[in-house]
Parts: C-alpha cells; structure tokens; sequence
C-alpha cells in the first residue's frame, strides 16, 4: 500500500528528473542553436574567403600582366642597349684601328729617318746593308697584316705605290751621276754628302733590296710577303704586256708604274746589286774588308783563296752564305737575263773575283751535296749565259 508519504516522495523524484531533463534538453538547444550560428558564420566566412580568392587570383592576373609587360619591356631595352653596344664596339674597334695606322705610320716614317741616317754615318759596308735592310723593312706595306683593312688587296697595292715613290726619290739622291755603277764606292764620313759617301749608301741599299720584314703577311699573288725587290722585278716582267697594248694602266697596280717610269735608274740598281754581291761574299768569307786599301790592293795582288770546304769553313756557316748570299746573287742572275738585261762586272769587280780562287774550285769533285750546291750557285751568278730567246731590255 503507498502511502502518502511515499508518494510524496516519488513525486518528487519525477519532478526532478523532468526537471533535469528540462534543463539537459535547454542546453542541447542551446548548443544546436549555436552550433547553427556558428554553421551560419562559417559560411559567411567561406564565402568571404571565396571572395577574396577571386580578387586574389583578379591580383595575380594583373600581376602577371604586369610582370609579362616588364619582361617585354626589359626585352626591348635588352635589343636597345645591345644594338647600341655593338654600335659603339664597332666605332670603338675602328677608332683603335684608325689608331694604330696612324702610329704604325708616324713610327715607320720615323724609323726610315733613322736608318739613312745611319746609313750614311756607317763606317763598313756590312753596317751600312743592315742599315739599308732596316730602312726598307719600315715600310708600311712591310707591316701588313692580315685583318681589317690590311687585308684589301687595294690597300696592299696603295702602299707599295707609296714605298716605291719614297724608295726612288731617296735612290734618287744617293745614286752616282750618271748611271754610274760604282760597288767599290767606300764610305767617307769627313765628307757624308760626297758622291762615293752616298755612292756607298745606294749600293748598300740596292745589296738589301730583298729584305722582308717578318710582320708582313703573304702577297696572294706572290704567295709571300713581298719585298722591294719583287716589286721592281714584278713591274718589269709587266712590261711587254703594258708595251704591246694587252694591259693598259691604270688597269694593273698603280705602283708598276713607278717602276716603268725610270727605267735608267732600275738599271743602274740592278746592275749595282748584281755587283755588290761579290763584295758581299768576299766580306763574309774573307777578312779582306779588315785591311785598308794599301792592304787591300796587296792581298789583291797576291791572290784570295776562299776555303768554302765544310771541314774548313763549318757546315752552319756555309749554309748560311748559300741562303743569305749566294741564292739572292743567282736568282738576280736569273731575273735579270729573263728580263733581257744582261749582268755586267764592272772592271773592278772583275778585277777583283780573277784574284779570288773557290775551295774547293770544282763542283764536280768530290764536294759534299752542300758544297756542290754552293759551288753551283756561285757558278750561275759567276758567269750568267744570256737566254737567247730574249730580247735585251731597252
């Protein structure tokens, strides 16, 4: 049976249950409800965050507008400033080039006043031949290179113009009267402007003709560097062709003309140096040129015995008389006769190689293979046989 007491009581404890319950349910709406304003804020944020993604991604648009405008435009400032560099290297480069003409000029003109200077003060012939060799090597055309405009053909030909028309006006002054060929001219230096001082002068440089300077580059035509010599000679190979009408200047190089317009003095200089190498030889292989004359005219008069045997004279030694004496001496010889211009001795030279014996004297003997070359080419300049088929030059 419940009593009333009981009762009391197990209504109390429902009433509290419902009661908690109540307040249990209160807190979980409240919960859902924030929960929902908290879903609600959460959207609103991530549409925000969407927002401003696009205008983001709006920046980085226009950011990498801007970045492609900029390489473009470094681009453009890129060429600009390269084309404009290169501008200025080329007028750079051309100005250092223009400059170094210029002083390989002033310093060749200077180094040429120089050397007849010297060339005029030398107290023996060989000083006076490398004197001669110095002048002719400080031709502008004798420093050629090969780039920029030294390597036109038109301005290779304009500078042996130019060395030519200085060479002749300077031979010009120095040469004996006359066309006189004097290679026994010796120098005087208590009288520099004497005729034989200078005589003695011009035979030096007629003897050095042949030097080339060793900063030259090639001649196409010639396949070498070219010296004075080559350039006279070349001229008069020339000739028949510009006699006979077949080549009319100024078709050819304007230097030939140079040449072909003193034709007694080109005589009188290779006449001059088909002499002078024998005085040359004689001053290399003897210690005649050591005497004074008296001393001189009595080894003379005795006779000259020049021992050119390898066991003698040294096999370094005669190489070097064959390739710096005896090979220019013959091929002058042959230039010559195939120019019709006959090699003549003057009487004094002629005087002088009848004194002077060869040793060995035979190249048919038992000479060794440069003896026997040796030997030939003093033969060949010795006693030149005119071809016959050529005309004597006029």
């Amino acid at each position: 049976m419940i009593t009333t007491q009981s009762f009391r009581i197990f209504l109390r404890s429902t009433l509290l249950a419902v009661l908690s319950l109540a307040v249990v349910g209160c807190s979980e709406i409240k919960k859902i409800d924030e929960m929902k304003d908290n879903t609600s804020e959460l959207n609103q944020n991530t549409k925000t965050l969407v927002e401003k993604t696009g205008e983001m991604k709006d920046k980085m648009g226009e950011m990498s507008t801007t970045t492609d405008g900029l390489d473009s435009k470094m681009k453009d400032l890129l060429e600009i400033t390269k084309a404009d560099l290169t501008g200025k290297m080329a007028d750079l480069e051309n100005t250092m080039i223009d400059m170094a003409d210029s002083m390989k000029q002033g310093e060749g003109a200077g180094h040429r006043r120089t050397a007849i200077e010297g060339l005029l003060h030398a107290y023996s012939l060989q000083n006076r031949v490398a004197e001669a060799g110095m002048y002719q090597m400080a031709f502008e055309f004798q420093l050629l290179g090969s780039i920029g405009d030294d390597s036109k053909l038109e301005r290779r030909h304009l500078l042996y113009q130019q060395a030519l028309i200085e060479f002749f006006l300077r031979m010009d002054e120095l040469a004996p009267k006359n066309g006189r060929v004097w290679p026994h001219a010796k120098p005087q230096l208590y009288n520099i402007m004497g005729e034989e001082n200078r005589a003695a002068a011009f035979n030096a440089m007629a003897f050095a003709m042949h030097k080339v300077n060793r900063k030259q580059s090639a001649d196409p035509a010639l396949g070498r560097p070219a010296s004075i010599y080559d350039l006279i000679v070349h001229s008069l190979m020339l000739k028949p062709e510009i006699e006979s009408g077949r080549m009319r200047l100024p078709a050819g190089p304007h230097y030939i003309k140079e040449v072909l317009a003193r034709p007694d003095r080109v005589r009188q200089l290779l006449q001059t140096r088909y002499n002078m190498f024998a005085y040359g030889m004689l001053g290399f292989a003897t210690n005649l040129v050591e005497k004074g004359t008296f001393g001189q005219l009595m080894a003379l008069l005795g006779g000259i015995e020049v021992d050119l045997s390898e066991a003698r004279f040294g096999y370094t030694r005669l190489q070097y008389l064959k390739e710096e004496m005896l090979e220019p001496a013959a091929l002058t010889t042959r230039d010559m006769q195939n120019l019709g211009m006959e090699p003549v001795l003057t009487g004094m030279t002629k005087f002088i190689l009848k004194r002077t014996t060869l040793i060995p004297g035979n190249a048919k003997s038992a000479a060794t293979p440069l003896e026997a070359e040796t030997l030939s080419l003093w033969e060949e300049y010795r006693n030149p046989v005119m071809p016959a088929r050529i005309e004597p030059m006029k």
